[in-house]
């Protein structure tokens, strides 16, 4: 997302780079969407790892893609079957003809619909994966009452829900504790907490215009300086262990369970190789206790996304 939906895209060369750094690091499976670009340019990304495979068709077997979509262009949940085909196709297009989709899924599941009959809603996906548009279905920002639900029709490939040092409500551990008894992946995305553990912005007006986290209230006025505080305490447990907060961070969304992978992005080739290899770092029990204890003593300001974008979270 991160390589597009931005205020300033880099450009292909650099894009390029980072995804090979990752890649060649064994980050093998990434995350995508229908809508991971600019106003009128959503579908930004899928073109660019297109043009990625074509210039390097040698990491096209190397590479799982996870699509989301099942939103329209106001990124509503739409689970309509004839525009998620159309989605698809357009998908395949920009990839290649060759380029497999391995994952489709729904971005967000509508409010209404959607935590009434969730089973109902994922039968268009469903359908599409049974004429062979892609290969397996997953969910995004579900809770495990609504996994349970869908488990019952259908299987499942991957979750993908945000998971961090600062998100990482009781709802959120109910789906790990469920992905380890299922043995069912989850993504755990915006590890680094969109930028802020990792001191991304100073203050809320280094947030570049058009950025989506000027819109978050974890990002703005009083409740910025307020979770700063939360890492100042993550940089001195990080520096105590030899570690960057980014490492520390990543280390312990990765120490949540067997099945969660965090999905860090980076324009920066380093510093995706460095996300990759922090996953496999092994934190003590002592290191992840000490952790712990400290969130449960803060206290967070600012939900994690907008509020006209929250009626759609945990469905």
């Amino acid at each position: 997302m991160q390589l597009t939906w931005t205020p300033s895209p880099v450009s292909d060369e650099k894009a390029f780079a980072a995804m090979k750094a990752a890649t060649d690091a064994g980050a093998t499976a990434w995350s995508s969407a229908t809508f991971y670009g600019n106003p009128g340019h959503q579908m930004d990304n899928i073109a660019l790892i297109g043009r990625f495979f074509k210039k390097y068709p040698e990491y096209k077997d190397k590479v799982s893609l996870v699509i989301k979509g099942g939103v329209d262009e106001s990124l509503h949940p739409i689970n309509d079957l004839e525009a998620n085909r159309a989605l698809l196709k357009e998908t395949q297009e920009l990839l290649g003809a060759d380029v497999p989709i391995s994952v489709y899924l729904p971005a967000r599941l509508d409010l209404a619909q959607g935590k009434a009959d969730p089973v109902k809603y994922m039968a268009p996906f469903d359908e599409l994966r049974k004429e062979g548009l892609f290969g397996a279905l997953g969910v995004s920002e579900v809770r495990v009452e609504t996994l349970e639900k869908l488990a019952t029709a259908y299987s499942l490939a991957v979750v993908e829900i945000e998971v961090s040092l600062w998100s990482y409500e009781q709802e959120i551990q109910d789906v790990i504790a469920w992905s380890t008894k299922t043995g069912t992946p989850v993504f755990a995305y915006s590890p680094l907490g969109r930028g802020f553990i990792t001191r991304t912005y100073k203050t809320p007006e280094d947030i570049p215009e058009g950025s989506f986290q000027r819109y978050v209230p974890r990002f703005q006025g009083d409740a910025f300086y307020h979770n700063l505080k939360l890492v100042d305490q993550l940089d001195a447990i990080a520096a105590q262990r030899n570690l960057t907060t980014a490492q520390l961070a990543i280390a312990w969304v990765a120490s949540r369970g067997p099945n969660v992978i965090p999905i860090p992005g980076s324009s920066n080739p380093e510093r995706a190789q460095q996300n990759v290899e922090s996953a496999s770092i092994e934190l003590s029990p002592e290191d992840t206790k000490a952790i712990d204890d400290m969130l449960a003593q803060f206290d967070l300001k600012g939900g994690r996304y907008p509020a006209a974008a929250s009626d759609h979270l945990m469905i």
